[in-house]
């Protein structure tokens, strides 16, 4: 069982908005999140395919810990470049408005081979998350306008939100951002030196598998959670 870092911040965002991550720090209390490699399934990825590390994060659009943690990821690319394949998990928070429908934009943008593009303007702009705003970002990166239109109000995002949301539920993940690297829980918006220390560690025995790095991760999808 993989402990978490921050668990009453994570509480937070998965209950109440209007609790301050101040006050929930005033009140730790440490969880277990069991180890989990959530299978990778159609999700958006990013990284090459054969890193040794695979880190799935669930994420929420609208979360502004997510928000904060996505300056933190690329530290974490410029430090280990080429080291990790990223997946992300749409798990968007009731008590936020904008959350599903930045949810299914990303979709949108996705079926059109941008989801990374949108993912970066709609962190880049948590403050400016309207239809017209998203709508403005799509036209920005280059999607064709019609097409996205229509995807918004289609059955397939919303799939695959459900998807991951299925996913979420079997890996207990409590709120937004959750990150597993490898398998190994790591909750909220962690520091740069617990995502490095992380990745170094599951590097380490994935090389000693015995396995290549294209197999490793595949190898171990379908297990469950321990």
């Amino acid at each position: 069982m993989a402990v978490a870092w921050w668990s009453r911040v994570v509480e937070c965002l998965g209950i109440a908005v209007a609790v301050s991550a101040a006050a929930c720090a005033q009140q730790e209390e440490r969880i277990e999140l069991p180890s989990c490699y959530v299978p990778v399934r159609e999700s958006p990825t990013r990284g090459p395919s054969s890193a040794w590390v695979t880190i799935v994060e669930f994420g929420d659009f609208e979360c502004p810990y997510c928000g904060q943690v996505e300056a933190t990821i690329q530290s974490v690319d410029a430090a280990r470049p080429s080291k990790v394949r990223w997946v992300w998990k749409q798990f968007p928070l009731s008590f936020h408005p904008r959350a599903v429908p930045d949810a299914i934009a990303a979709e949108c943008a996705y079926a059109q081979g941008r989801f990374w593009e949108m993912h970066d303007l709609l962190f880049a702009h948590q403050d400016a998350q309207s239809d017209s705003d998203v709508a403005a970002y799509a036209q920005q990166i280059g999607l064709d306008a019609a097409t996205w239109q229509l995807c918004l109000n289609s059955a397939p995002p919303q799939q695959r939100i459900l998807t991951d949301e299925n996913d979420a539920t079997s890996a207990s993940v409590q709120g937004t951002p959750t990150f597993f690297i490898n398998g190994v829980a790591l909750v909220g918006a962690a520091p740069e030196s617990d995502f490095i220390s992380a990745i170094d560690s599951a590097e380490q025995t994935a090389m000693q598998s015995g396995l290549s790095a294209q197999d490793y991760y595949a190898s171990h999808e379908g297990q469950g959670c321990q």
